[in-house]
Formats: structure tokens, sequence, C-alpha cells
């Protein structure tokens, strides 16, 4: 978390972290913890025990197998407290599971997970399907004045109130740990401090996190999430080198150990209990487009319209941001008429040129507005403790003071619908869901909730709504573009990265926390393209679009103006090549965002997750895959100079097409107009040629190019159906499996180095013939034919 920096000015948030109490020096007391326990009762999914700590209190402890690889603890020193939010779902009928009584001890067996518990003295640890040692309760870890360097499995009492609830584990030496959410710091979150409380971080250059998620992933195979909307802190193997500790400000201590045979199979088992992503519309993985955060018109939005399709810029959504509403009562959704008179006929002409249009939004009201005074005599905003409503600074002075929407009070919530659901029935396809992070500790809710509480489930309930209404208007899945999140958000496609400085650094920790989110299971991930503060130079500016391309979701946003002709030509004009080669590339990355709303996998992929067994990947946060089968190294300075490590396997320059064996690292020299991009050995990717804008339709035809040394396969998602190509090599001979909805698809094998030429061709077991050349237009005979440049095209249908 971050700490005090000396002489640097102080940086006020309103909605500070509550702080626990740092013991004095003369302050005797330790935390009460666990040393052991009996069983009360035993149960079909596990156990429940009666837990004695070493001050005498008798606590409850319940160990359960809730799924498959999954063992939920909970620690309670009463009964359940009412009201405590919890955001797992449970499925109904639990896994199966032996539970083996033995003396000392109890075990649960289920799949893929053992979790064996000692009872005098208490400990609890748990093992893999392979009887390796996953994690491990640690009490013993003391200095040598005998003090105690973690907070064993208990709670902390101060002034006579128990202010936490805390567990302590041993940090395996070669162990490493990823997630909590977009936390911009190191990939590794080994020797953190990492709280879990959502701040408007004012840039991405510390701990301080718009979207936390009390989850993480640890090379030794599996994951651990804390199930509590308080704020949270993790210790990893800071204080202590050898042990990790978590400490839980709430009314009980729950939490979830997953296990399974990689890290993919964990994150899915973790979005299983909190909720997997929504597939959002094609459209939306088309470039994103926006006015920037500086005075606007309508005027102004159809000449950047124009100006787009004049420049043949494929472009699907136009970002209007704050400034379509009146400056002083953001956000009361009215817009502002002196500078849009006639939104209506804006937003029909926008969609008649082909455009989709996202509104930028927040869940405050500004003192100004004639909603505020509405919504604060009904009772609509969050209140101090004395009853009036809360009002403050959530903009750092750059707007006047607000309120903020009750999102505990369901008239409130339909009320706030009701500002939203016109502009929807007008056209507008999509809200910006910015802010969200502003709950001050000390409000009170409508459902009497504390500040606290609701601080980190507030972007929840918020984005909840937002997503709603535009469900019930738009007849699509809720989608939005959102600033703050928290466990389970996921369910709200898609997130951006908030506010980066147009610096070159920022552009390197904005990759780190897409990553850190990413293995959260949070797959719909994108950030402003070009950086948010201030104007980025047009070299920087290339080379964030280089990277903002290939991420999951790609939009220009900032300050001042994004749009690519401002940057010079020839910034404009590689800006256009990497946005068409997104469009053509679409195909592939639709493919692996409908495999994210199924598994919760991230597009953009940190190494770790694609080479777990690579030593080398573990620190790895200046490159990524994107999808499994392109490898992405951005460049993150001016000198276009990086190291690139490549991988056990082979990998082809996707530009000059040479074959890099691996494992190896090479220093790439990489002029603006290049981005270093790779692809896997034996990939089929899928493409299409790039129109300027997309509809939910099936892809038209769709070329697989195969960068085919001995064979390799593919699954093309679409919305026609599952198109399943395979293709190996015997001999010369190239021999096709096809199994698609489409009439026709086309197969492109590039020649490589090592690889056969193409002299015959089989699908589905029989011969293809050979032509002079390959023709795509409709009702064309299945062929193939091999190009002067050694290119051999396939048209290829079921049936031949």
């Amino acid at each position: 978390m971050v700490f005090d920096n000396p002489l640097v000015p102080y940086v006020r948030f309103p909605a500070e972290m509550p702080p626990l109490p740092i013991r004095r020096p003369d302050d005797p007391g330790e935390p009460t913890y666990v040393v052991r326990a009996a069983i009360s009762r035993e149960g079909a999914a596990g156990v429940i025990l009666t837990g004695q700590t070493q001050t005498g209190e008798a606590v409850r402890i319940a160990v359960s197998m809730v799924a498959p690889g999954v063992a939920r603890i909970l620690l309670e020193t009463g009964d359940p407290a009412p009201g405590r939010v919890t955001l797992a779902h449970l499925p109904e009928t639990p896994p199966p599971v032996t539970v083996a009584r033995q003396p000392g001890g109890v075990t649960l067996t289920g799949a893929d997970l053992r979790v064996e518990i000692a009872l005098d003295p208490f400990h609890i640890a748990f093992y893999g399907a392979d009887g390796r040692t996953l994690l491990s309760q640690e009490y013993n870890d003391r200095d040598v004045t005998d003090r105690l360097t973690g907070l064993p499995f208990g709670f902390s009492v101060v002034d006579g109130r128990r202010v936490a609830f805390h567990d302590t584990f041993t940090a395996e030496p070669d162990e490493h740990f990823y997630g909590f959410g977009e936390k911009f710091t190191e990939f590794d979150k080994r020797g953190q401090r990492l709280a879990m409380w959502n701040y408007d971080a004012f840039g991405v250059h510390s701990e301080r996190a718009y979207k936390n998620v009390p989850f993480f992933l640890s090379t030794r195979l599996y994951g651990l999430f804390v199930d509590s909307v308080t704020p949270i802190r993790f210790d990893m193997a800071a204080s202590s080198h050898s042990v990790f500790s978590v400490i839980v400000p709430d009314a009980a201590l729950d939490y979830y150990v997953i296990s399974g045979p990689d890290l993919k199979t964990i994150i899915t088992c973790y979005a299983g209990l909190v909720s997997l992503p929504i597939l959002p519309p094609k459209w939306a993985f088309g470039l994103w487009m926006s006015s920037g955060f500086k005075a606007d018109s309508a005027d102004d939005v159809l000449r950047r319209a124009r100006e787009l399709r004049a420049r043949e810029v494929p472009c699907d959504v136009l970002h209007l941001d704050c400034y379509w509403q009146r400056f002083g009562c953001w956000s009361d959704m009215v817009w502002d008429t002196a500078m849009f008179p006639d939104p209506e006929g804006l937003i029909r002409q926008l969609r008649q040129d082909g455009y989709r249009v996202c509104l930028w939004m927040n869940p405050y009201l500004g003192i100004q507005s004639e909603r505020f005074a509405e919504a604060e005599a009904k009772g609509y905003l969050l209140k101090r403790r004395d009853g009036r409503a809360w009002v403050g600074d959530l903009w750092s002075g750059s707007h006047p003071p607000v309120g903020i929407i009750d999102m505990t009070n369901p008239e409130a919530v339909a009320w706030f619908k009701e500002l939203l659901r016109p502009h929807l029935r007008m056209g507008v396809d999509i809200f910006k869901t910015d802010f969200g992070e502003g709950v001050p500790a000390d409000v009170v809710a409508h459902n009497g909730m504390s500040g606290e509480t609701l601080h980190n489930l507030y972007p929840l309930l918020y984005n909840d709504a937002v997503a709603e209404v535009t469900a019930e208007e738009t007849g699509h899945a809720g989608l939005v573009w959102g600033r703050s999140t928290y466990a389970g958000g996921q369910r709200h496609a898609a997130q951006w990265g908030g506010d980066p400085d147009c610096t070159y650094p920022a552009l390197a920790s904005t990759l780190r926390g897409g990553l850190s989110l990413g293995l959260c299971g949070h797959a719909f991930w994108s950030h402003d393209i070009g950086g948010f503060h201030k104007q980025p130079t047009p070299d920087l500016y290339v080379r964030w679009a280089q990277f903002g391309l290939f991420s999951p979701l790609a939009r220009a946003h900032g300050m001042t103006t994004r749009l690519p002709w401002d940057y010079g030509e020839q910034a404009e004009a590689i800006f256009r090549r990497y946005v068409a080669l997104r469009y053509r590339l679409l195909p592939y990355i639709y493919s692996y965002a409908a495999q994210a709303a199924e598994t919760s996998l991230p597009l953009v992929r940190p190494l770790v997750l694609e080479f777990p067994d690579d030593p080398l990947t573990y620190a790895l946060d200046l490159q990524y895959c994107f999808g499994a089968e392109l490898m992405v190294a951005p460049i993150t300075n001016r000198e276009g100079r990086r190291p690139v490590y490549f991988p056990a396997g082979r990998w082809v320059d996707f530009w000059t097409h040479e074959v890099i064996a691996g494992p190896a690292t090479r220093t790439v020299e990489a002029p603006l107009e290049i981005l270093p991009l790779y692809v896997r050995a034996n990939a089929l990717i899928p493409t299409v040629e790039p129109a300027l804008s997309l509809s939910d339709e099936p892809f038209p035809v769709v070329t697989f190019d195969a960068y085919l040394l001995e064979a390799g396969a593919f699954d093309l998602r679409d919305t026609d159906g599952l198109t399943r190509l395979a293709a190996a090599f015997d001999g010369n001979r190239l021999n096709v499996t096809l199994h698609s909805p489409k009439a026709a698809v086309l197969l492109r094998v590039l020649p490589l180095a090592g690889a056969p030429q193409v002299e015959a061709v089989t699908v589905n077991g029989q011969a293809l013939a050979r032509a002079e050349r390959v023709a795509a237009a409709p009702g064309a005979a299945p062929c193939w034919a091999r190009g002067a440049d050694g290119v051999a095209l396939c048209l290829l249908q079921n049936r031949l």
C-alpha cells in the first residue's frame, strides 16, 4: 500500500482508506489466534469446528469443498453476522467430498484438492491432486526477540475492539504472486504490500488503483480469493520474506483456496465463483475515438466523424466525453443545448454514417444541477451521519462540489436509470461509467451500510444499474466502459485503465496494470491510447497506438486531441496502418473474446500464463501474448530498442517471416512504424479484409494465414457458429480438415524457412484440384494455387 512519501506534496483524496491501528512500543498486545479445535459437526461437504484461541476464546471454523478444486475457509467469533456482504455464488449442490477423521485431525479430499486439518496444535494445509503442498498456514515465523512477524489464523483486538481478522501462510522461496486487480506496480507482487481500496489513482504510477480485486494466483498452482468488500490488506512477503499475510477488517474471515492443473483452470474456477464476463458485440472490438476531456460541440463531433471516413481510418464508436453536459452539473445527464442544439439529429446522423455512440457519465451530481436539488429532497444521495446529504470535491478542484447517488436505495436506482433511458432510446449504445471510487468511509447509505463497507461495493452496484438499463433498451448484453470495479466486475465488460500521464513509463505501467487485472478474470480491458494527462509526442502517440490496437478493446482518448492527423503525416499513416491491421485480425480477436466469455481468460496474457513452466517468464511484464498465437513486445522508450524474450518453441516474425528458435533473448531495433510482433509457429490466424465499420453479421470471407512448419489448428468463433480448421504437412502434401457453417473459407500457407513446399492438398480426405489462380467469388469451385511468391492459397468448402 502507499506510504507517506517524505517531502513530496500531499495529495488529498476525499475517500481515503480508513487506517488500521499500529501498535505502540508500550502496547504488549499480540494477535489472538486459534491454537486448537474440535469437530462439532460433519457434513456432506466438510466440517464445522469449534476452535479455541491462546486466550481461551471460542470461535467457529467452517471448512468445506464448494466446487471441484475449491475449498472455503470461514472463521467467525460467534453467530454469522447479519448483513455481511459476500460476492461468491456457491453451487447449490456441493461436489463429491471424502471426509476422513484420523487421530489428531481430519482430511477433506475432493477433485484436485486435499485439505488437511490438524486439531491440536491447530493448522490447515492444502495439497494438490499430485500430493504436492500448495499452501500452508504459518504460526511460527518469529524474529530473534520471539516476536511474531505475521498475523496467524485469528483476529486482533485493540483498545477492547476487534479490528480485523487475519491469516498467515508460508511463502515458499521460489513462489511468485500475481493479480490483486489493476495494480500498476511490478507484475510479480512478491515483496509488496497491497491494499484493496478503490482510489481515483490520479494516474498509473503507484500501488493505488481504480480496480482492486482480492484474488491472486501463485506459481505453486493455487489461487486465493478473500470474500469481503472491506479494505483488505495483503502483505506478500514484504514484512517477512518467509510468509505472506491477509488482514480483513470484516465481521468474519472468509476465503477460498482454488487448485487446478494450471493457472488458466484456476482463473476459470475463480470466475465461476464471482462472475464470467459478458461477450461484447462485434462493433465494440473496432476503434473507439473520443472527443477528449475538452470543450466539444455537435459541429466538432460531425467534423471528426466525416474526417475519419474521408481519411479512411476504420472506426466504430465515437465517444462524447464530459462536455456534452453542462459544466457544473456533471453528471445530471442533461445535454448542453448551447453546444448540442439537436442531440437526436446528431445521434441519428452518426448512426447513419455507421458509428455507434458512447456518452460519458458518472454517479455524482453537481450542486448547480436542478437534479441535485431533486435528488437531495427525495433522499437519493449518500448522507453524512447527521442525516444531511454528503457534498464534497471529487474532482480535485476542477468541478464544483457534488453529491453521490445512493445505489443501495431502490428508488434512487430506479430514478437514476430513468435519467439514462431517454439517451438509449435516442440511439446511444453505451455509457462510459467514469469514477465510482469516491464513497467516503464515514457516509451512511439508505440500507444502513457504512461508507467503509460500501466503498468497494459501490462500483459494482453503479455499473449493474447502467448495464441493466442498457440491456433493457438496446437488447444486447449491458456493455459499459467503466473505470472502477471490484471482484466480479468482469460481468461489466469493459473496463479501461484510468488516467495515465503521456509518458513512456506510464505506457509501461498501464501494461502492468492490464496484465495483473487480466489474471483476475477481467478479460475485456482497455486504456487511453496516447495517455490521458497532457499531450503525447508524435512518437509516443504512435507507440501507444501500436500497444492499444493490440489490446482487447481500443480507444483513443485524453485531455487533448487524439485524432491521428493532429500528430503529423507519419503518425497518421502508421496509425491508419495499425487500425487496418486490427480490423484484419478481428476474426482472431473475436474468437478469443468468445472464449473469454466462457472461461474469463484474458486476451492480453502475461507470458507466465502461456509458459508456466519457464521461470524466465515469471517476472516478464513488458511483453505479452495476445491470445495464444501472437506475442507483442511494445516499445516503451524513444530509442525504439528493447530486449525480447522468445520462450521455447519457434516463432515467426510477423513482418519478415523469419523463423526464430526459442528459448532465446534478442535485442530488437524497431523503427517507429514497426511494433515487435511475433506468431507462434504452426499457428493458423483467421483474418478478414478490413472495413470502415463493423456489424454483428458473420465475417465475410475469412482467410486463415498459416504459419505452418508441421501442423496447426484453430477454432474460429463467429456469430454463425464454430469453424474448426486443421492443417498438417505429410511430406509435400497438405492435409486439411474443415468443419464450418460458412460456405467457404480461404487458407493461405506462407512460405517459411524449413517448411515443405505445397505440391498437393486434401480436404477432409479428398483431393483438392490445383488451379492457376484462386477466386473467392460466390459459387467459385474449391481449388488451390501456388503463386510466384511461394504462397499456397486454398479455397475450402466442407463439401467438394
